[in-house]
């Protein structure tokens, strides 16, 4: 399949999607990194403190359609080193959900919201750290370019989305810790490891595209 032509089936799956809606999406039903425990072990599902907003960010570079990951810094409080989507905690002074979605992503990596198509909202993810992350999809103009915030942005790189709708190159984990077992997906690449809650908005992503 063609760039151009993988574009438009991602548009057209994924464009009757409402990014603007600034509710809480609570009709939406929720993936969660408890949905991997074992059926005995306690799950706190609905008790996260924070809400959050990522873009899983597309363009066509190189003759590929590419999606932008982002290491973050390990000068961060939460999730240091870690591999995530451009995005972060919803503020107070944010209009809606997808505002701060905007706001974090222009921060992060200095993309201005008219380079971004948004096309629509995957199913909110609720982390083990007690975040609920509402992860939202667009297409980045092919000319834009990033500047990255090294205090908040270790470095920016990009994965094939062929390399993502491989179900294969995805794996399921099972750790035991502090005498419980936790659950996890990864998709390694390369020299990173891409795992947890950003592995699950990738999985996702996926389902939607192949549903």
């Amino acid at each position: 399949m063609k760039t151009s032509s993988l574009l438009d089936v991602i548009r057209f799956k994924f464009s009757s999607l409402n990014p603007k809606n600034s509710r809480p999406f609570t009709f939406v039903e929720r993936s969660s990194d408890f949905d991997l425990l074992p059926k005995n072990q306690t799950k706190f599902k609905g008790q996260y403190g924070k809400v959050a907003s990522v873009f899983l960010l597309l363009r066509e570079n190189k003759g590929e359609v590419q999606v932008i990951f982002t290491k973050r810094s390990r000068n961060l409080s939460s999730h240091p080193g870690q591999i995530s989507f451009p995005g972060g905690i919803v503020e107070q002074e944010d209009s809606s959900i997808f505002s701060a979605g905007l706001r974090e992503v222009r921060e992060e990596i200095g993309l201005e919201r008219n380079r971004i198509e948004t096309l629509g909202n995957l199913r909110p993810h609720e982390t083990l750290s007690k975040f609920l992350i509402h992860p939202f999809v667009g297409i980045i103009a092919g000319t834009s370019e990033f500047i990255i915030n090294t205090n908040e942005v270790a470095e920016l790189f990009e994965v094939p989305l062929r390399f993502l709708l491989n179900e294969e190159n995805m794996t399921e984990h099972r750790i035991q810790k502090d005498k419980k077992y936790i659950g996890y997906y990864a998709i390694p690449y390369g020299p990173y490891y891409i795992w947890g809650a950003t592995a699950r908005i990738v999985k996702s992503f996926v389902e939607r595209f192949q549903g």
